[in-house]
Formats: structure tokens, C-alpha cells, sequence
């Protein structure tokens, strides 16, 4: 049996898309925070690394979604999609991955990483290295003549300015998101059969055949007679254990075994 009569890959994307949006929607908060120190200023930098690598999985979901006679969602999907290829160039090469010439260009970027300052907080130099990162990241996004592609200049998020450049795109990018996410849920939940207590024999039944093993073939597979025989086991390890005749009985009835 195939996967349509649980709607297994709707569903599939259904989660994918509420944890894509509970993770923006997070990030988003620890983004649009004031600064008043340090740590602050590191719990920003580490958002900031965290939020692409989000936004790249909104990408990844963006290019697998298909929903049929929706125009608007479909142009949408594809202004977006153009509009994340920078979060996947900055999640392949400082995020999900650490790129080894990056990495060497942050360390030519910003030298500040490794100046010997007596008690000097672990806290700055982390922050520097966050920041030569993330900068390297937004710096090497270049076209053909070697010009940033967003920005069309070169960031230092040292700089006012520039960090208003940066972080004003980057709301921008995450509320265009959230709301694609959100128009998609709204139209996944329309199509979704949502279960009712009369099923749950059926789907734990199915649940009690998932094979982990992620390489395999997907198989669903329902006997109202193999899961008869299942609870009744169940139901005598649960008088075994204490549970009183007159709950087993009911249960029996309940399940017609």
C-alpha cells in the first residue's frame, strides 16, 4: 500500500514546515532584541549563523513543495526560492559546513581574532570570530566582476551602517519567509484528514510497522485481524501486570475482540 490513504508526504511537509516556522519565529525574536552587552551581542551572532541555516531548510522545502492550482502560492515560491540562494550560499560555506577557504579568508579579514590583549574577555574574541565568519559568508555572494551581489559592497558589521544594510535585508528575508510558510500550512491544512478516535486502532497498528531503517521502502500496511491479535497480547500483559478485569473487558469490547 502506498502512502496516499495517510497522506504520509503532506503530512511529512505539514511538520517540516511548523518547526521551519517555530525556528524563524525564534530566531526572528532573538534578532529584533536590544543590545546592552557582550553576551548580547554574541547571542545575535549566533542567531544571525542559526537563521540561514533555517532559512536554507525553507529553500530545500520550497523546492520540494508542490501545490497544484494555487497561483499565487506558486509565484510566490518561485520569488522566494530566488531569494534564498544567498542563504544557501552563506549555510554552505560557514554554517553547515566550514569551509577551509573561507575559514582562512575570515582569518585575513579580521585580525582582531588574534591580537594578544591581557584578560581579554573569551567572550570578544568569540564574538570577532562569529562576526569574520558571518562576514566572509556575506562577502565571498559575488557575481562574475567580483562584486557582492546583494549589497553590491563589502560588509563589516563593525559599521552602523553597514549592519543596518545587513539586518534590515535579513528581517526582510525572514518575514517573506514566515509568510510563505504560513500561506502553505493554511493550504496544507485544508487537504489534511484529520483523525478521529475511531482510527487510532488502525494508525497504531500502522506505527507498530515503521521500519527506521531510512533506506528502505516505505511500506504501510494495515490487518484488522493481525491488530486484533496485537492488542489482545497487549491487553494480557496489562492484566499480567495488575489491571483489573473489568478495564480488560471493557477494552475487549471496545476493539470487538
Amino acid at each position: 500500500m502506498d502512502d496516499s490513504k495517510y497522506q504520509v508526504e503532506s503530512k511529512a511537509i505539514y511538520i517540516n514546515l511548523m518547526m521551519l516556522e517555530d525556528e524563524l519565529s525564534y530566531f526572528d525574536h532573538i534578532l529584533s532584541k536590544g543590545m546592552q552587552d557582550m553576551h548580547d551581542w554574541l547571542e545575535k551572532l549566533r542567531a544571525t549563523r542559526g537563521v540561514f541555516l533555517t532559512l536554507y531548510n525553507v529553500k530545500d522545502i520550497a523546492n520540494k513543495i508542490r501545490v497544484k492550482d494555487q497561483p499565487e502560492h506558486t509565484n510566490k515560491t518561485r520569488s522566494l526560492r530566488r531569494e534564498l540562494e544567498f542563504a544557501n550560499h552563506v549555510r554552505n560555506k560557514g554554517i553547515g559546513h566550514l569551509d577551509s577557504a573561507l575559514l582562512k579568508r575570515a582569518v585575513q579579514w579580521n585580525p582582531l581574532m588574534f591580537v594578544e590583549v591581557d584578560k581579554q574577555p573569551k567572550e570578544l574574541r568569540l564574538a570577532d570570530v562569529h562576526r569574520a565568519v558571518i562576514e566572509s559568508c556575506i562577502n565571498s555572494y559575488i557575481d562574475s566582476d567580483g562584486i557582492q551581489k546583494v549589497f553590491g559592497h563589502e560588509i563589516d558589521l563593525a559599521y552602523p551602517n553597514d549592519a543596518n544594510d545587513f539586518y534590515g535585508y535579513l528581517k526582510k528575508l525572514v518575514d517573506d519567509s514566515l509568510d510563505w510558510i504560513s500561506d502553505s500550512i493554511a493550504i496544507l491544512h485544508s487537504n489534511i484528514e484529520f483523525h478521529t478516535q475511531d482510527d487510532i486502532q488502525e494508525l497504531a497498528s500502522v506505527a507498530a510497522t515503521t521500519d527506521f531503517n531510512l533506506k528502505a521502502e516505505q511500506v504501510l500496511h494495515y490487518s484488522e485481524e493481525e491488530s486484533k491479535v496485537k492488542i489482545s497480547r497487549g491487553l494480557d500483559v496489562l492484566r499480567d501486570e495488575g489491571i483489573s478485569d473489568e478495564v480488560i473487558s471493557k477494552l475487549k469490547k471496545k476493539y470487538e475482540i
